[in-house]
């Protein structure tokens, strides 16, 4: 806590909401800003004639007993603009004293127990407003150690900030932890996660903000910052660790010599292999941002559990595997459940998914495992939430196979006149859709969801750029060149949506 960015004088609101005054009763509604520079305990009311400004007067039996005790303590704090008055508990106090109070704009407070020790406590801290600062600071930080969960963590804050709400916001807008009534408060401070990245926000909404009372609620729930990140992270990391052991488990099951232990640990995990699977590859889609693969995998199980519950998925190579199992399970029943929940996980890693076909034990889940990530490959280039299956995509699988970082020099040079224009990346769409449909211009223009006559259009284009692709002998390698230029140009614009003319 930098000293020198706070005021050396502590407010009302802050000895009341983090200071000696929390445990009082405050009688007026009134505003709490006023500096408190000194305190005065005061057995007899004629010593409140003498007192300075910015005072907190306390009120001792003697002096707070007698029908306008209270009244008059208060007119000679508001005439001497004193900061605020405290009475003990047993202290006469009518409506009418109330409405003064409110009138004059006094706080008044009452406080059970002896005021003079009240009126210690009050000089401590106003003689040392940083001490004070200090204290609380070490007391929410001692407690907010001893909590290991968000909601515990941010309730602590809460319960050592009276008359501040906090809550923990995910980037979503959902409050995580904490209360609501946080939710556009004056301060907001990011957590980020273990790799620098926001995740969520702390944020509190003062009932009496001060600059002061501010910058301490921000340091506090600075000191929290860290805690809830490693808490974040718990679940997560442990997502990880079991991934790393079941994807050894998987490789020891797959490798064809798997001793009793592993089979007895793969039946514990409920994996089955006696019946028909379908494998499932998923892969990031081709230009998804790079994100630590430990990170990754935690966020991608974490998302597949939330949809997919009653079904694996092990990190397997490049990506994730996981099998669908039943004694007559097709492709088709897994490509239909795939395409309408895959987009439905959350995580930071957009995902397409490749089908192998169905077949039994672990020598034909090796086979269609293989199958399914020939199938990922095609997909993969098609953006997120694409599903291909091996069984329809025929030859295409091919192309998928083929080394793209030998092929893009090649495929850039082939198809220069149509990368160096405007709409070159519609064109080479439009080309490859036509060259997948056998030259159909209908069918294209169905795949690519524009009107026949757009196909046309952009074909005499294509063919004024000396695009012979109706010759048979080169029909084949521009088909391969645009495949491999729309994978590796895979984060352009989607057909349409680009500048280009139609």
């Amino acid at each position: 806590m930098s000293a020198s960015r706070l005021p050396e004088v502590l407010t009302v609101a802050e000895l009341v909401h983090h200071g000696p005054l929390a445990k009082a009763r405050m009688l007026a509604d009134v505003i709490l800003d006023a500096q408190v520079r000194y305190v005065v305990l005061v057995s007899d009311l004629d010593q409140t004639l003498s007192c300075l400004p910015n005072t907190a007067i306390v009120l001792h039996t003697p002096a707070a007993q007698g029908g306008w005790a209270l009244e008059s303590a208060l007119r000679a704090a508001w005439e001497r603009t004193a900061a605020c008055v405290i009475a003990p508990a047993d202290s006469t106090v009518s409506r009418s004293t109330i409405a003064l109070a409110e009138r004059l704009n006094v706080p008044l407070f009452v406080v059970e127990g002896d005021p003079a020790q009240h009126a210690l406590e009050l000089a401590a801290a106003v003689a040392s407003p940083g001490a004070a600062r200090a204290r609380l600071a070490a007391r929410c930080a001692s407690a907010i150690s001893e909590q290991t969960s968000l909601r515990g963590i941010v309730g602590v804050i809460n319960t050592e900030l009276p008359g501040t709400s906090v809550a923990l916001v995910g980037e979503d807008g959902q409050v995580l932890a904490g209360k609501a009534a946080a939710v556009g408060g004056q301060v907001r401070v990011p957590v980020l996660t273990l790799d620098g990245k926001p995740w969520a926000h702390l944020v509190a909404r003062l009932s009496a903000p001060s600059p002061s009372g501010t910058e301490t609620v921000t340091t506090i729930l600075r000191l929290a910052r860290a805690p809830l990140a490693a808490s974040a992270a718990k679940p997560k990391l442990a997502l990880a660790r079991r991934g790393a052991q079941e994807r050894l488990l998987l490789e020891a099951l797959l490798s064809g010599r798997p001793d009793a232990d592993t089979e007895q640990a793969a039946r514990v995990l409920g994996w089955r292999f006696d019946e028909r699977n379908v494998a499932v590859v998923l892969r990031p889609v081709v230009g998804a941002p790079l994100i630590d693969p430990d990170i990754a995998t935690a966020g991608v199980l974490a998302g597949w559990g939330e949809v997919f519950a009653d079904r694996p998925l092990v990190p397997h190579g490049d990506g994730w595997v996981s099998w669908w199992s039943g004694p007559e399970l097709t492709a088709n029943q897994v490509m239909s459940r795939l395409r309408r929940r895959l987009p439905r996980i959350r995580c930071a890693v957009p995902l397409s998914a490749g089908l192998g076909e169905p077949a039994e034990g672990v020598h034909g889940l090796r086979r269609s495992m293989h199958e399914a990530a020939l199938a990922c490959a095609v997909a993969i280039r098609s953006g997120a939430g694409a599903v291909e299956s091996f069984d329809a995509l025929g030859p295409r699988v091919v192309l998928a196979s083929l080394r793209n970082d030998e092929l893009i020099t090649a495929a850039q040079t082939a198809l220069a006149v149509l990368l160096d224009s405007a709409d070159g990346d519609v064109l080479i769409r439009t080309l490859c859709a036509v060259l997948d449909c056998g030259g159909s211009t209908t069918q294209a223009a169905a795949r690519l969801g524009v009107h026949r006559n757009t196909i046309s259009g952009r074909l005499d284009r294509i063919r004024a750029r000396g695009i012979a692709f109706d010759d048979p002998d080169r029909r084949l390698a521009l088909h391969v060149a645009c495949f491999v230029l729309l994978g590796e140009r895979a984060a352009a614009p989607p057909d349409g949506s680009s500048g280009g003319a139609a």
